[in-house]
């Protein structure tokens, strides 16, 4: 009965899950915290949350975590994708304005030309 209590009265207010999100994956639910997110990405299965080890599904909407991750080193690079600078290791000029994001996990994330400038303001280059 407390279970239900506490899911009732709005827990995922509560700070702790500010800062965690609650992924699922081969039949479970996983908890991660966002320094173990190397991006999350909105595709036609709903939103990803990808770590080094797997991609995990999540309910919540990209600009939800855009808002509340943005001091944790979070920036949206395109329409459909939210990086961890975190785990960035190179940044490679592109045509146009545009750049590629080299991660950790070898993934290369193109940065659309609206929000490259919004990166370069971010990281002072």
């Amino acid at each position: 009965m407390d279970v239900i209590k506490l899911l009732v009265s709005g827990v995922r207010e509560d700070i702790h899950f500010l800062n965690t999100l609650t992924g699922f994956s081969d039949n479970k639910f996983a908890v991660i915290e966002p320094r173990d997110v190397l991006y999350l990405e909105a595709g036609p299965d709903g939103l990803m949350a990808h770590t080094k080890s797997k991609p995990y599904s999540i309910k919540e909407t990209l600009h939800y975590y855009e808002n509340i991750w943005a001091a944790k080193g979070f920036v949206r690079i395109n329409k459909s994708q939210l990086v961890n600078l975190l785990h960035v290791k190179e940044i490679v000029p592109w045509f146009n304005s545009r750049y590629v994001l080299r991660m950790d996990n070898h993934a290369e994330l193109e940065v659309s030309k609206m929000f490259s400038k919004k990166l370069r303001n971010t990281l002072n280059i």
